[in-house]
């Protein structure tokens, strides 16, 4: 199992029934995909539509109906479209009517704040709608491996990178464990999975961090070697 898919299976694993989400590109477009079918998740997409199966396209010839990656998706019972835009979406978000959303980063820091549109000095087509999210939904969840490819940290003391939102970000999700963040105390180690120790966290966040003391070892209930 790669660390993009044990990211998604645990954030998947701690939603919950009755949940209103929005999933962001990157990881959190796959987490629906692991969610237990037994749970009442709703899935809210920017593009107006409300109840949306991601990843179970409609059939050939039935309808063309699109998430805000231009991917087609289906429509699940009792969801619906709103007026073919984007306004009663947005609506929605601004009127704190989400419960969680779940956004891919290129940044966290021990400030809780996210930068996650743009890198500086490459091209950028915009901040898109990661901002209105982070203000506007209950919870922000960020989802993202901890270090960049060549091996720079991701969870920070302070940002360098261009920001989306202050002080906004409530869990982070990795390769290694789930965190809280506090914009007064930092990074707050609350899981953990069990081919990471204590000693390799405290490695790879340069945030402030705290490890608290009913730490808890994940169990996605599938092997992570698979």
């Amino acid at each position: 199992m790669n660390n993009k898919e044990r990211i998604a299976r645990k954030i998947a694993q701690d939603i919950k029934d009755g949940m209103f989400m929005n999933f962001g590109h990157g990881i959190p477009y796959s987490v629906s995909a692991f969610i237990d079918p037994a749970k009442q998740v709703i899935v809210e997409n920017e593009c107006g539509v409300i109840g949306m199966g991601i990843g179970t396209p409609a059939a050939a010839g039935e309808y063309d109906m699109r998430d805000i990656s231009n991917a087609i998706v289906s429509e699940i019972p009792a969801g619906g479209v709103f007026l073919a835009d984007i306004t009663a979406s947005f609506s929605m978000i601004r009127g704190g009517h989400v419960d969680v959303t779940v956004l891919g980063a290129m940044q966290v820091d021990e400030h809780a704040n996210i930068a996650n549109w743009m890198v500086p000095g490459n091209p950028a087509t915009g901040i898109g709608g990661a901002m209105d999210l982070c203000a506007g939904c209950k919870e922000v969840w960020a989802a993202m491996e901890s270090a960049t490819k060549e091996g720079a940290a991701k969870l920070v003391e302070n940002c360098t990178y261009p920001l989306t939102a202050v002080g906004r970000v409530t869990r982070v999700y990795t390769e290694f464990g789930v965190l809280a963040v506090h914009p007064e105390t930092g990074f707050e180690l609350l899981e953990i999975f069990p081919d990471y120790s204590e000693e390799d966290i405290i490695k790879l966040v340069e945030g402030k961090l705290t490890i608290v003391d009913y730490l808890k070892t994940i169990d996605l209930g599938v092997p992570l070697d698979s």
